[in-house]
């Protein structure tokens, strides 16, 4: 069994200072990450990043497309997606990040249907590619450069230019 230890014990981390930004872990436990596009969930993180105790924010169509580095036109896309999930409610210019019920997992999302696969037919997982180095916040980059380099990371070899 591995042992769970801080491997920088300088740096554990706490309550913000100031804000309200905290991920919920039932975005990993209820399937929500595994629905959201790359795009979706740096929309969500940006969200709860900008958000009151209440998860309301306000930023403006072009600010977020120019914090996250989307193309025009991909926002409305990316936050129907979030909507249908469930994470966030928008009225504009109003964003609310949503509570997520402790009962009920991620809905499928839409349009792509999730089934699973029986045993007999998974696919043996690809090579693990090496991890990229955590892009650390104190590096001076912007949020949306810090985005746009996660987004690149993931991305596998055959979706690189």
């Amino acid at each position: 069994m591995i042992q769970k230890r801080p491997l920088d014990p300088r740096r554990l981390r706490s309550r913000p200072p100031r804000g309200f930004g905290w991920l919920d872990h039932r975005l990993l436990r209820h399937g929500y990450l595994a629905r959201c596009s790359p795009p979706a969930t740096a929309l969500y993180c940006l969200l709860v990043c900008a958000g009151d105790e209440r998860g309301l924010s306000f930023y403006s169509d072009p600010r977020i497309g120019t914090l996250l580095g989307l193309e025009p036109g991909l926002l409305p896309r990316v936050r129907r997606e979030l909507v249908e999930l469930g994470l966030v409610a928008y009225q504009p210019p109003l964003y609310q990040v949503l509570a997520l019920d402790d009962a009920t997992p991620a809905p499928p999302p839409v349009g792509r249907p999730v089934r699973p696969v029986p045993a007999s037919r998974r696919k043996l997982p690809p090579p693990e590619r090496p991890t990229p180095a955590p892009v650390a916040a104190s590096a001076g980059l912007s949020l949306r450069a810090m985005v746009a380099a996660a987004l690149a990371a993931a991305r596998t070899p055959e979706e690189r230019p």
